[in-house]
């Protein structure tokens, strides 16, 4: 499996695939599909990134991802304060390349100490 996309990326789908990894990592591995677009906005935000990307962008990320086997996708019902709504649990598949790199990623660095000085 080649993590190059978080090291390296060639387009902006694999910038994208990476700050999905990162999101995804920083918030405990799952995340509702509904949810993922608005927390990796606000990661670009934070770092700098730009947050032109679109929920079709996102999807195809999240498609090349779960084909590369680095995230699972589950079709389930979300709670909400109201019905439960039909929704896609995005999840981190636990690679040790992956959290090793995470570790000493200089993108998680910067948002930790944007963290740090809030």
């Amino acid at each position: 499996m080649s993590n190059s996309f978080l090291k390296n990326p060639e387009n902006e789908v694999e910038v994208l695939m990476g700050d999905v990894v990162r999101v995804l990592g920083l918030l405990l591995g799952r995340l509702w599909l509904s949810e993922l677009y608005s927390e990796v906005s606000a990661f670009r935000a934070s770092i700098g990134r730009p947050q032109d990307f679109s929920e079709k962008d996102l999807k195809l990320a999240i498609k090349r991802l779960e084909e590369m086997k680095i995230v699972s996708v589950e079709e389930g019902l979300r709670a909400t304060f109201g019905a439960p709504a039909q929704d896609f649990l995005v999840g981190l598949n636990v690679a040790v390349p992956i959290v090793e790199f995470l570790s000493k990623d200089d993108d998680i660095k910067r948002y930790r100490m944007l963290l740090k000085g809030s």
